[in-house]
């Protein structure tokens, strides 16, 4: 399970991150344009930097408590998505695509913090096995 969590989720993500980037490239460099799916490609890979940097500054205020921090962070990102999506991808904003949106956004969201509070407890657990090795030997 460590390294499911560790290695091979990471592993996959970045791989597929590159992967998909490499071909918008190619996409660029020899069709002398962008079309609609490597727009969409670059618009996310513009999205994902941007939130990257709402995380980084979100993780430089200090909260009480990680659950505020998680709140702070999911509704940030929540609203700023909605107007990136209604910005670049939808024509309209209906009931439909907003419950629809926020069903995958909540799903999405607590899967990332999941796994993540997941592989800090796995990683605190390593230190203390270690801790508690040295202190016996």
């Amino acid at each position: 399970m460590n390294k499911l969590l560790s290695v091979r989720i990471p592993s996959i993500c970045i791989c597929f991150t590159l992967i998909t980037i490499a071909n918008s490239a190619l996409q660029v460099l020899y069709s002398r344009g962008l079309d609609g799916y490597t727009a969409s490609v670059l618009y996310l890979f513009l999205w994902l930097i941007l939130c990257q940097l709402i995380d980084a500054a979100v993780c430089r205020i200090e909260f009480r408590k990680w659950s505020h921090y998680c709140l702070t962070e999911s509704l940030l990102l929540y609203l700023s998505t909605l107007v990136f999506c209604r910005v670049f991808y939808w024509d309209s904003l209906t009931i439909r695509q907003l419950a629809t949106y926020t069903a995958v956004f909540l799903l999405v969201d607590i899967s990332i913090f999941t796994y993540f509070r997941k592989r800090q407890a796995m990683r605190a657990e390593e230190i203390n096995e270690l801790l508690h090795k040295r202190e016996q030997g």
